[in-house]
């Protein structure tokens, strides 16, 4: 008989209740094998509990190296009955990566089974993934790792502009500001390897299969256009006789391959670096357009050293690799229509 105050659940009345939870549940009895999981176990783990019924907990789950505190949680409550307090584990399989906040208690042994006493009872494993918030609270750390750096990188980069340009009045060539844009770029790639989570994927330097032929054709196209409508605009203006510079065109092949490294490094730090940190941070709508513009504004600002309409072609050539970068995520193929386009505009009004 029930004492006052308490009711017995029938079995299925239990797993109704366990049904109903936003945690996932699963029961391992004293063989050590999976006897029970509820949906949300099942969804965590993408798999329904009929194929993983009956089946070995410690060969299903505790196989991979990589996740040595799982690991080491479950062997130490398999083998040795020790419950370790509600902790939060990774565990990671088929080259996916999940975070679990797990709670386990042992389901008490009947000391009246012959050879159970003091052997391993069974558990109970409480799993409350927390993948999506470790996630966001992850991004949001490499985001202000990135602006910080970021903002450093272009305080110091304007004051040496200031300082040259009105303090020591230094006439320097624009290569030494390429330059320092190139040391920016190359100091917020070592931030984003050793300070952050950003994968290469993430920051466009490893192409997508799935859109790279499209891409190729997209990239050719804006680069023809960007090319015919630079010429036919200085061949308009030198046909009513405005002179932008003596030749129609100049440049050399020198100048050709030392642009071709700073047009990666330049894509590198506004696309990989500023225009990927800008989306995920405003998670606004028009989010991408925002991207793109506010990428734009600071690309043109760092070129600020080299006169206005300098900044007025940076912020147009910038706005058209921006959209050709959120379409395909390839930094490598705005670096080319960079290339092309940004050298060819030099050669014909710079």
């Amino acid at each position: 008989m029930d004492s006052p105050g308490t009711s017995s659940l029938s079995p299925s009345q239990k797993e109704e209740i366990f049904e109903n939870m936003s945690d996932g549940i699963m029961t391992v009895d004293h063989t050590g094998q999976i006897s029970y999981m509820n949906s949300a176990c099942e969804k965590i783990f993408s798999t329904s509990f009929e194929t993983l019924k009956n089946q070995s907990f410690e060969a299903l789950f505790l196989t991979n190296k990589k996740n040595k505190g799982f690991n080491r949680l479950f062997s130490n409550t398999i083998n040795k009955n020790a419950v370790t307090k509600k902790t939060t584990v990774k565990y990671e399989h088929d080259n996916t990566i999940q975070y679990f906040t797990v709670d386990v208690s042992l389901v008490q042994a009947d000391e009246s089974t012959p050879g159970r006493y003091d052997a391993f009872p069974g558990m109970v494993i409480l799993f409350d993934d927390i993948t999506e918030q470790r996630f966001l609270k992850q991004h949001k750390h490499d985001c202000a790792y990135i602006f910080a750096g970021l903002i450093f990188c272009i305080s110091i980069y304007l004051s040496l502009w200031s300082l040259f340009q009105f303090t020591l009045h230094l006439n320097l060539k624009t290569s030494f500001y390429t330059l320092l844009i190139e040391g920016i770029a190359f100091l917020l790639f070592l931030e984003i390897i050793f300070c952050t989570s950003f994968s290469l994927r993430d920051i466009g330097v490893i192409p997508k299969r799935a859109t790279f032929r499209k891409n190729l054709i997209e990239t050719g196209i804006l680069l023809l256009a960007g090319c015919f409508v630079l010429i036919f605009s200085k061949l308009i203006l030198t046909l009513i006789g405005i002179e932008i510079k003596k030749k129609f065109i100049g440049g050399s092949l020198h100048g050709a391959r030392v642009y071709l490294f700073t047009a990666i490094f330049q894509e590198f730090l506004a696309r990989g670096v500023i225009q990927t940190s800008i989306k995920s941070l405003m998670q606004v709508k028009y989010q991408k357009t925002f991207g793109i513009l506010l990428t734009s504004l600071l690309f043109s600002l760092m070129h600020l050293p080299f006169g206005f309409i300098f900044m007025l072609s940076a912020f147009a050539l910038s706005i058209a690799l921006g959209y050709l970068y959120e379409r395909h995520g390839n930094m490598w193929s705005c670096a080319v229509l960079h290339w092309v386009c940004g050298y060819l505009a030099m050669c014909l009004y710079f």
